[in-house]
């Protein structure tokens, strides 16, 4: 698997025999395991039932959102994302996000160079159609 950070990261591993005796040490690490793989669990199936039933417009403005509850800090979010890297993550094509985001830029988002900065997170909200439930 390939994974891309939006922001300076640091990754730290832990080999096998370490990691036994974390947990027999401090049984609550692998409650706290548990608890982050359930939520990976909860949006991978998220993401497989947006990737079916949403359109490719609605997928954008669902991933705009992903983005906005990741890093929201105040009012006005701004995400350090491409055009391209927004394609990606929202599984469409680069003409599709261009399209959503020329036409969210009438009030949703503004479009800065390398960044999109998400103004009005419900606008974008009330347009993603038919959002199931996980």
């Amino acid at each position: 698997a390939t994974v891309s950070a939006l922001e300076p990261s640091e990754t730290f591993s832990i080999v096998r025999d370490e990691f036994f005796r974390l947990t027999t040490r401090h049984p609550g690490v692998k409650d706290c395991l548990l608890a982050l793989l359930g939520e990976q669990i909860r949006r991978a199936n998220e993401r497989i039932v947006v990737a079916h039933y949403l359109d490719a417009e609605s997928r954008v403005r669902w991933a705009l959102l992903q983005l906005v509850a990741t890093y929201q800090a105040g009012e006005e979010i701004a995400i350090a994302l491409t055009q391209e890297q927004l394609a990606e993550f929202s599984g469409t094509a680069r003409a599709t996000v261009n399209r959503v985001l020329r036409e969210e830029a009438r009030g949703a988002v503004a479009l800065e160079r390398g960044r999109v900065r998400v103004l009005e997170p419900g606008e974008l909200e009330r347009r993603v159609r038919g959002v199931p439930r996980v």
